[in-house]
């Protein structure tokens, strides 16, 4: 036992912690990973479980993660920046910015504005859903040595293969073709990869040193082995590939993957310690001008739904814990779930990363968010109270 643990274990809320950790194991995450931050500090890190099932090499602090749609929150901050820049215009369509052939046969892609894609208000089909990408994106048609361009997912709903599925502005309906729009918007107004932004945006002057778009940048010391559940419903739709072996009934290995195909929708792996960070900043306003942090932070009626309030790249979750609220955003993936939150009625950050996912699984709510409600937030707010 190291001596960090065992001073963990001395103490009886940091024990619990730990023992939630263990919980997380012991409902069947591989591996799992919480930091918890208060004010400008780190409150708690600690991790459980295996990084690798086969070789049982352990999940460790600095262990990166696939973030999935915690991908959004960084691509919207950009976007806001570079609208208060004047690079950008909330108002305007992405077809404004964005030339790519492709994008102008996108239903709703001339008529929705910039804001209407942050809020997913923008009736722009997803491309994360049709049939035939499930298969060939997390399924049994997966090639694994192929790195997907940045505007390949969105053939599968160009030239009439999706429809709209409202007029922009009337419904809400989330869409990771919406943010995969706003990683090209980016790219066409600085003329910089959105991974140079990003990094010179945020990563860097926060010191965010774990954390990386995965397909696009080169990652030192490499990401989790990551795992899926592969449900009948998952079967169904998304099929088991040659390669994707089974290491648990239900859960099999999806390492050989990748998440190029996610890119600006979800392709970021980090460490629950650097998004703690990221969330103290964005919370704080120190990435955002106060114009553009009101912007960000604003609801809109059309993207409510019962429990939920979606903002521009950032949503709120009405009553997760003793009638307090929560803001932030979740993430999954092939391999990974996550999901970054703060408190708004308290001074607390939590951050949590599984290196298994539940995309196509049919599994609602997810057993990361049923964790996350029941097992780990009960105890974190009470750690918090003796700190």
């Amino acid at each position: 036992m190291t001596e960090k643990f065992a001073s963990l274990l001395s103490d009886e809320h940091g024990s619990q912690l730990y023992d939630a950790l263990v919980a997380g194991v012991a409902m069947g995450f591989p591996g799992i990973s919480v930091a918890l931050g208060k004010k400008a500090d780190l409150l708690w890190a600690g991790a459980a479980g295996y990084d690798d099932i086969a070789n049982k090499a352990p999940v460790t602090l600095n262990t990166r993660f696939g973030i999935g749609s915690i991908t959004k929150t960084f691509v919207a901050v950009v976007v806001f920046q570079l609208m208060h820049e004047g690079k950008l215009r909330l108002d305007y369509p992405v077809t404004h910015y964005v030339k790519e052939p492709v994008v102008q046969h996108i239903p709703n892609a001339d008529k929705a504005t910039l804001r209407q894609l942050l809020n997913h208000t923008s009736g722009i089909p997803t491309w994360e859903f049709q049939p035939e990408w499930i298969q060939r994106g997390r399924g049994n048609q997966l090639a694994p040595d192929h790195i997907w361009g940045k505007t390949e997912t969105l053939d599968y709903i160009a030239n009439g293969q999706a429809k709209a599925e409202f007029a922009p502005g009337m419904s809400y309906a989330y869409s990771n073709t919406n943010y995969t729009l706003l990683g090209l918007a980016v790219e066409a107004v600085t003329g910089n990869e959105l991974t140079l932004e990003i990094r010179r945006r945020i990563l860097e002057p926060l010191g965010m040193k774990d954390t990386f778009m995965e397909s696009f940048e080169s990652i030192p010391g490499g990401i989790a082995h990551r795992y899926h559940y592969a449900t009948p419903t998952f079967v169904r739709d998304a099929g088991l590939h040659e390669c994707f072996s089974e290491v648990r009934p239900y859960i099999i290995e999806t390492t050989f993957a990748n998440l190029s195909p996610e890119w600006a929708a979800g392709g970021m792996v980090s460490t629950p310690s650097d998004l703690v960070c990221f969330a103290q900043a964005l919370r704080d306003g120190a990435l955002l001008s106060s114009v553009m942090q009101k912007e960000m932070f604003t609801y809109v009626p059309s993207a409510n739904s019962e429990g939920l309030e979606y903002m521009q790249g950032i949503a709120r979750l009405l009553n997760m814990h003793d009638s307090m609220s929560l803001v932030g955003h979740t993430g999954g993936t092939l391999g990974f779930s996550s999901v970054l939150y703060w408190f708004e009625e308290i001074d607390l950050i939590a951050s949590v990363m599984i290196n298994i996912g539940s995309m196509h699984s049919g599994l609602n709510p997810t057993p990361i968010s049923l964790y996350l409600k029941n097992i780990l937030l009960p105890v974190a707010v009470e750690y918090q109270k003796t700190q």
